[in-house]
């Protein structure tokens, strides 16, 4: 019987993040595989629709802006050329329709399923969200986060901004746009965005507030 290959840096690496959390009741609303991957490093449960998904920026804006309304929307699933993953319109009364791609899935029931099963998870006492200026995400909509009842907030962004919830990356001010920051290293299995920010110690501490990230940011 041949031994299966344990990455024993990447252990310890996810070991010591898991020992440092404290906040273990997360719902961590983003709109791309970032959730996924912090709660598997974490062991946590899937407290999220959001997670094993995608969806722009600008849509995701929307959703969180609404999210008791999405929430109770009703998903249209199309074939979308630009991806092979179940693609569905998210409708809610009185509001843009959204897309939501769901990249780990291969079936849209199932998808649906698993939306529907990890919405009813949402602690809002316990709400934190990501997001990244690209996709043409614009300031004031950034600004207008603000005004959103969380306990925690961060924006990566390529541009610098007076937003204390906000974290620039100097490295993609020339594209205009955050880049890939789910790059891996293979070596640990980190992600780029650990170089920028402590998930760990900002679940742990974050408090609402104004959202102030400041000491988050390594």
């Amino acid at each position: 019987m041949i031994a299966s290959k344990i990455n024993f840096l990447a252990k310890s690496r996810r070991n010591k993040m898991r020992r440092n959390l404290k906040n273990n009741d997360i719902t961590f609303l983003c709109p791309n595989c970032i959730g996924g991957i912090i709660f598997h490093d974490l062991g946590l449960k899937f407290m999220s629709p959001t997670v094993n998904l995608m969806l722009t920026q600008t849509d995701f804006v929307k959703y969180i802006s609404n999210l008791d309304e999405y929430n109770n929307g009703k998903f249209e699933f199309f074939d979308y050329s630009e991806y092979k993953c179940p693609c569905a319109r998210l409708s809610a009364p009185s509001l843009d329709t959204i897309t939501v791609c769901f990249t780990h899935y291969a079936d849209p029931q199932n998808a649906e399923n698993k939306w529907n099963e990890r919405k009813e998870r949402i602690n809002k006492d316990n709400l934190f969200v990501f997001l990244e200026e690209r996709d043409g995400i614009t300031f004031d909509e950034i600004k207008a986060l603000s005004d959103l009842n969380l306990k925690g907030l961060v924006v990566f962004t390529a541009h610098k901004y007076d937003l204390p919830y906000t974290v620039y990356i100097d490295k993609y001010n020339a594209d205009g746009e955050v880049g890939n920051i789910l790059r891996k290293n293979h070596l640990t299995e980190s992600r780029e965005y650990e170089k920028y920010f402590d998930f760990v110690k900002w679940f742990n501490e974050a408090d609402g507030g104004n959202y102030d990230v400041s000491k988050f940011i390594i």
